[in-house]
């Protein structure tokens, strides 16, 4: 071993270095050295590397930023949260005493996509329950098997090495073959980093050195050493760097400057620079709008945008934190009864027009609720009256109606009718301030002949949901259609001038012509 080692310092330059705190010259050998751009490329290079950065920031953010909850299953197949549950505490709020969760989450997923794995040290009290989690760093922990049976190795301060039992380790892995331990992607991805790395270095020294050689000096005889360093000099100071570019020079001694036109394939290369993020974006499988690419998004789509971020690149990630989690923090009573869960609906929320039809649709053929829709939303329950779902009446065998009550919900109690009553009208409010808003705008552009009345039509299709709604519970929806034409008829009209502050007058004044009032004192 002796002569082994003699002749490794001989041909590393008589170089040495020791494995715990390695010298570069030892980490570029082992990580395979430079890139071929000639860049040299490791974790600390790749994230000064803006898309890179960016990748990393916008993935490990959102995961971090979202509801991490404890959940327990019903037995109607629903759920609910257990905020009681110490798990709950560990991964919605407070991991240990020095750390909140939204930083835990990050740092552990910020490992993983540049390491490939994420690693958390799980401490369990007396009784084998999870107490805390203590980040781990990912280039001192391993993991590895031993008879069957796998464990953790962490490096820890001068050298001495400690074991940790696979239960005790929270380890989240990106892509790996094994099945043990993900991927080092910067390592994997070096040429392509590289590659991103040079261009991005090519195009601040082009710049730092007036972006081209724009011209030449000439001078009609030969300058002495000493004139041609201060005209050197006194030509950089002037000249150099992209704050100075355009400056005017005064020229001695009959010199001529000749100019230049700009190279076409060094312009070209600063052109690559947006093609880079294409690579990170195949990297991290995050659309390229995330990273600031806007070339092939619009406007129009960028909510779409949005959603498609979520499904294609996040749900993955969620999916690996919620199955880890589960497993190592849940013990085998808990796991049958509870689970893990990122609450991810507010990222997969569309714009309002959508979600307005979609709730009008589930009010309408029942699968939602007054309060199924306030959940939605954020938005806290109304009441017992809010958990009535409607029944369609087209969708009923022919045969099976029942008799229709004389007047409102036949025995209801005064409570939850008032409570349902309020409900729809809070509804119907809100779908009046979205026909007045289109009526203002329309009345500040200008429109054309007839489009009053187009917009009659289309106020009775906004509001006809909501209303039906309404008539079917207070047993009133078979003359429902006609009050609401009559009412949009006399309400739109060129001659009113509508603002957000009639709305609830207008409900109240639909809903009594409808059927049934609730007063607006209440």
């Amino acid at each position: 071993m002796g002569l082994l080692a003699n002749r490794l310092t001989d041909w590393l330059g008589g170089k040495r270095s020791g494995t715990i705190n390695p010298a570069q010259w030892l980490v570029d050998w082992v990580s395979g050295g430079p890139s071929s751009a000639g860049v040299k490329v490791s974790h600390k290079t790749a994230l000064r590397y803006t898309p890179f950065w960016a990748g990393v920031r916008i993935i490990s953010g959102t995961i971090a930023a979202l509801p991490f909850l404890v959940y327990q299953r019903l037995e109607d197949g629903g759920k609910t949260r257990v905020p009681s549950h110490p798990i709950y505490r560990l991964l919605h709020d407070r991991p240990n005493p020095y750390m909140d969760a939204v930083t835990f989450i990050e740092t552990r997923q910020a490992h993983v996509l540049c390491y490939g794995n994420g690693y958390a040290e799980i401490q369990r009290n007396g009784a084998g329950k999870p107490v805390a989690l203590w980040p781990l760093l990912p280039d001192r922990t391993s993991r590895k098997i031993k008879d069957g049976v796998p464990y953790y190795e962490v490096q820890v301060t001068g050298g001495e090495k400690l074991s940790l039992r696979d239960e005790n380790v929270l380890h989240i892995k990106g892509l790996g073959f094994d099945g043990y331990t993900g991927y080092d992607v910067v390592a994997y991805h070096k040429e392509a980093l590289g590659y991103g790395i040079g261009v991005k270095e090519y195009g601040a020294r082009f710049f730092a050195n007036g972006a081209t050689l724009s011209g030449t000096l000439e001078h009609p005889s030969s300058l002495t050493d000493k004139a041609y360093d201060r005209l050197k000099k006194s030509w950089a100071a002037t000249h150099e760097g992209l704050s100075n570019a355009h400056r005017m020079q005064i020229l001695e001694e009959g010199m001529k400057w000749n100019a230049h036109g700009v190279d076409p394939r060094k312009a070209q290369a600063l052109e690559v620079q947006k093609f880079t993020v294409d690579d990170v974006s195949r990297i991290f499988n995050i659309p390229p709008h995330k990273l600031g690419s806007m070339e092939f998004s619009k406007y129009n789509n960028v909510e779409q945008l949005a959603i498609d971020f979520v499904t294609t690149t996040m749900v993955y990630w969620f999916t690996k934190w919620e199955q880890e989690c589960g497993y190592k923090l849940l013990g085998p009573e808990d796991r049958r009864k509870m689970f893990c869960e990122i609450l991810a609906d507010g990222l997969l929320r569309g714009n309002v027009e959508a979600r307005t039809k979609y709730y009008e649709a589930g009010r309408r053929w029942g699968f939602l609720s007054i309060n199924d829709i306030r959940a939605k939303e954020n938005m806290n329950p109304i009441g017992p009256g809010g958990d009535v779902y409607l029944d369609p009446l087209n969708m009923t065998p022919a045969g099976t109606l029942p008799a229709r009550p004389s007047a409102g919900l036949a025995g209801g109690d005064d409570d939850d009718l008032d409570a349902v009553r309020a409900a729809h009208r809070e509804l119907i409010v809100e779908q009046w301030r979205r026909v007045i808003g289109k009526l203002t705008k329309g009345r500040i552009k200008g429109v054309r002949p007839g489009w009053w009345h187009d917009q009659q039509r289309w106020a009775r299709e906004v509001l006809g949901p909501a209303c039906a709604a309404y008539g079917s519970v207070v047993g009133a929806n078979g003359h429902t259609p006609e009050v609401l034409q009559r009412f949009c008829r006399q309400w739109i009209d060129p001659e009113r001038s509508l603002t957000d502050d009639d709305a609830p007058a207008l409900a109240e004044m639909l809903m009594e012509q409808i059927g049934g009032s609730y007063a607006l004192s209440q």
